[in-house]
């Protein structure tokens, strides 16, 4: 048996599922020497179909994994960025197709989230999951800390009907920052879907979508990007980390 670090190449870190991926590729983007410019980049790739936006040349970011926001669920990443003189905050979901699957639909993620509406909506769906962070964003700014201590009402197919971010002071710190990064706030979703598939469904549901007793529902600022888009650009950047917890993951991810 080796000693110390004899027959070691390299220590790798090989995280599982969408969580190990998004983990692998910020922190891999955050230790590279030009580490703004390649954020800068992931960013032109996602699309915002119903919105113009300006993410280029990043000055300043500060980059949340798995951090909760309480009742309004955890999110796979929150960027809080300086961008133009502007602060700005992008609220990351991400979605793989479980290896036992042999699909995943955006089509139909939305069939189920129309479908609970009617009856109990799984708060793990995609577009409720978003949802959450337009009414949270939008509490802050009517209210601030205080309108989300007391509660923002729901519809009632959600599993919750009344929401509140409560008092535990790391999730308090998250949102105080959150609510200094509220200039532009876009929400975007990571998914194993086809480039062209993503695009039509924005176009043709996404962008009339007016689901009945969602309150202040917006998908104005929601925005899109494939797993093929992150691998293809974890390749032509030479994340070496990252395509490898990409490869550990193949069938799992998209």
């Amino acid at each position: 048996m080796p000693s110390g670090d004899e027959g070691i190449d390299a220590l790798r870190i090989i995280g599982y599922s969408e969580r190990g991926i998004v983990s692998s590729l910020l922190y891999e983007l955050a230790f590279s020497q030009n580490s703004r410019a390649l954020l800068s980049n992931l960013l032109r790739l996602i699309s915002f179909p119903f919105s113009e936006v300006n993410l280029t040349v990043v000055n300043d970011a500060r980059i949340f994994i798995e951090q909760s926001l309480s009742d309004f669920g955890d999110l796979d990443a929150l960027l809080l960025l300086d961008i133009d003189g502007k602060r700005k905050s992008i609220f990351i979901e991400a979605k793989v197709k479980p290896i036992q699957t042999s699909r995943w639909s955006i089509r139909y993620e939305w069939q189920q989230f129309m479908k609970g509406i009617d009856g109990r909506l799984s708060s793990s769906n995609l577009f409720a999951q978003l949802y959450h962070k337009v009414r949270l964003v939008e509490g802050l700014r009517d209210g601030g800390i205080e309108a989300l201590q007391s509660g923002l009402d729901f519809p009632p197919c959600s599993t919750k009907s009344h929401r509140k971010i409560g008092s535990n002071e790391v999730v308090l710190r998250a949102v105080r920052l959150i609510q200094q990064h509220l200039d532009d706030v876009y929400y975007v979703c990571i998914i194993p879907e086809e480039l062209s598939a993503a695009k039509e469904f924005f176009s043709d549901v996404l962008a009339s979508a007016s689901p009945i007793g969602f309150i202040g529902w917006d998908a104005s600022h929601y925005g899109y990007l494939t797993w093929a888009q992150v691998e293809q650009f974890c390749a032509q950047e030479h994340l070496e980390n990252t395509l490898v917890v990409l490869e550990h993951n193949r069938g799992q991810i998209y």
